[in-house]
């Protein structure tokens, strides 16, 4: 990770480098140009000497960041030290540059410490803005390290509340099974081999975050026949949900069957008040509502279903999960995953 960055730091170094030359030079050659009343040819000549001369000194001093942020990371002040070492070194050559466009010559001509001046002024420049530059990838370093630690705790919390939900799950199937066996052998049989499919499917769907809309349709919609086995003539289901959308969205494994499960749960519904339940789709939202039948000393929405639902959306999106109860109905609205 380091070593990328590093390589994505000198790449905007040079970017930067390339940019900001010409325009160091001219901030540099302005002052000079009016003081000597050299002709605008003269002006370009310099102009083109100090950009080469910027680039040289930007060069330096990305090279020393390479070197000295590799062995001694940390360590600015000896990196500060050569760079301004190797820049007076250069100011030799500039002078030599100088002579030789003869921009030096003449009474007014600006004094050798001037011009030393000027280069060290634009090496601390050049220094400023690279250190902006390090800093700010090392602060893109130390983020990305958050965020990938960030990503492997929220896949552990995942796993942790999946694995509570399974539990919860099985305890219900089971003492339906158990009661279909005494009442009705054949419908028992069926009941166990939709079971095992639905099982079979949460096995694979353990190590996925997400899944496909479709994918977690039809699994709610195994998970829907097995209720409505259990509660016969007194649990009904609508799902109209766009084939586009399906094959479109995604969203957070166990999401919807855990928002029917919810419904199921926590409504006291007989044959004479079935259980009405719909799943829709609308701008972008699953909506999934259901009539109440209220249980006696019962708080809608306080199921362990439906907490972990909360807890892992908000976990894998920045969507929170939208409840609406009211006297009559209680809709719950999640957010669709592209």
């Amino acid at each position: 990770m380091y070593v990328f960055l590093l390589s994505m730091n000198k790449k905007q170094l040079f970017k930067t480098a390339l940019i900001s030359s010409p325009i160091m030079a001219a901030f540099e050659i302005t002052p000079v140009f009016f003081l000597i009343n050299q002709t605008t040819f003269t002006f370009l000549q310099m102009m083109f000497v100090l950009t080469l001369f910027s680039l040289v000194i930007w060069i330096l001093n990305i090279q020393l960041i390479s070197v000295k942020e590799t062995k001694r990371p940390g360590k600015a002040w000896t990196r500060y030290l050569f760079s301004y070492i190797l820049t007076i070194m250069l100011v030799v050559i500039i002078s030599l540059i100088g002579q030789f466009f003869n921009y030096q010559k003449g009474p007014e001509a600006p004094s050798s410490l001037y011009l030393i001046i000027n280069i060290l002024a634009l090496n601390t420049i050049i220094l400023i803005i690279s250190d902006a530059i390090v800093m700010r990838t090392k602060k893109m370093q130390t983020e990305a390290e958050l965020a990938n630690f960030k990503i492997k705790h929220l896949e552990a919390e995942h796993q942790q509340l999946i694995q509570q939900l399974q539990p919860h799950f099985l305890f219900n199937s089971l003492s339906t099974l158990k009661s279909l066996i005494n009442n009705n052998v054949e419908l028992a049989e069926e009941y166990l081999v939709k079971l095992s499919e639905f099982l079979r499917f949460t096995i694979s769907a353990n190590e996925n975050t997400v899944i496909q809309l479709a994918d977690e349709v039809q699994f709610t919609s195994d998970y829907i026949d097995l209720q409505k086995i259990r509660f016969l003539g007194s649990f009904f289901c609508e799902i109209s949900i766009p084939e586009e959308i399906m094959k479109d969205y995604k969203i957070p494994v166990y999401a919807l069957q855990t928002l029917v499960e919810n419904a199921v749960k926590h409504n006291a519904f007989t044959k004479k008040r079935p259980l009405k339940l719909t799943i829709s789709y609308q701008n972008g939202f699953l909506i999934v509502s259901n009539n109440i039948i209220s249980k006696l000393n019962t708080i809608l929405g306080n199921g362990v279903g439906l907490k972990n639902l909360e807890k892992r959306y908000s976990l894998i999106t920045n969507n929170a999960v939208e409840i609406i109860d009211t006297s009559e109905k209680f809709t719950v609205k999640i957010k669709l995953l592209k």
